[in-house]
């Protein structure tokens, strides 16, 4: 796992150089990811827009072909086709979100358990570039607007300081709204298609597994979130709330250049 953190580690240590602030570090790391892995995922954002906005075409094709579910299948294929539209496009960014928060929920950590002298300075100087090298002495400040970025909402709460609270409560409230707001914004367009109309379409549960699915991905994924979030510390979860409504503004721009070439 070293190979995959060590990029990580370095970042964090030469924004924190930079800025004095492991927060403002986790911030500008957090961007430069995401705008790295854009060019990724940009497809599968496309796609899903336009996955989207096909709805009320595959409500047609189930109208039309009723039980004959060989027939259906063949004439969502040609749909899929020739809209240039892969079903499973919201996986990629989906997993490569995973991912990357794994991998950074573990370098961050690193950081953490060193400022916390869980970690030995030669162990993190290990995973440091020769510029990126700490001293001996060195204390790194967990402080982030008035708030330590190693604790944990639930460690926060149960403190009893209220002012400590905020912060905390933005970050995982926030990381939630923002999962939230990008699912729904992948969600079928109401004004142009009945989403139960449409799973009712057919005699199979296929589509009632999809609604099922997207409803999940609309509203579990954000109480997950909450209930996840409540033991991260601050820092993953500034992370997260940072990450989640970035990724709400590169799909609302995907969103935006799709239905523009749309017109054209």
């Amino acid at each position: 796992m070293d190979i995959l953190i060590i990029p990580f580690v370095n970042a964090l240590m030469a924004f924190y150089y930079l800025t004095g602030s492991l927060g403002w570090a986790v911030i500008i790391v957090t961007v430069l990811v995401k705008l790295v892995l854009f060019p990724l995922v940009f497809p599968s954002l496309k796609s899903a827009e336009k996955m989207r906005e096909i709805q009320p075409k595959l409500k047609k094709l189930q109208e039309k072909y009723g039980k004959d579910s060989k027939g259906l299948a063949s004439a969502q294929m040609d749909l899929y086709r020739n809209e240039g539209v892969n079903p499973m496009s919201g996986c990629l960014p989906q997993l490569l979100q995973l991912f990357v928060l794994i991998v950074f929920y573990q370098a961050f950590n690193k950081v953490v358990m060193f400022a916390m002298d869980k970690v030995a300075l030669v162990d993190i100087n290990k995973l440091l570039v020769n510029g990126f090298k700490l001293d001996e002495g060195i204390k790194l400040s967990m402080d982030f607007l008035g708030s330590n970025l190693s604790s944990t909402p639930s460690s926060t709460f149960s403190s009893g300081n209220w002012a400590a609270i905020v912060i905390p409560l933005i970050l995982l409230v926030g990381s939630a709204l923002g999962q939230y707001l990008s699912a729904k914004l992948m969600m079928p367009n109401s004004k142009k298609i009945d989403e139960n109309a449409f799973t009712k379409a057919t005699p199979d549960k296929e589509d009632d597994m999809m609604a099922m699915m997207r409803t999940q991905s609309t509203y579990m994924m954000p109480l997950m979130t909450l209930f996840i979030g409540w033991n991260f510390n601050l820092g993953i979860l500034l992370y997260w709330f940072i990450n989640s409504f970035f990724a709400y503004g590169q799909q609302l721009v995907v969103n935006e250049l799709v239905k523009r070439n749309k017109k054209k």
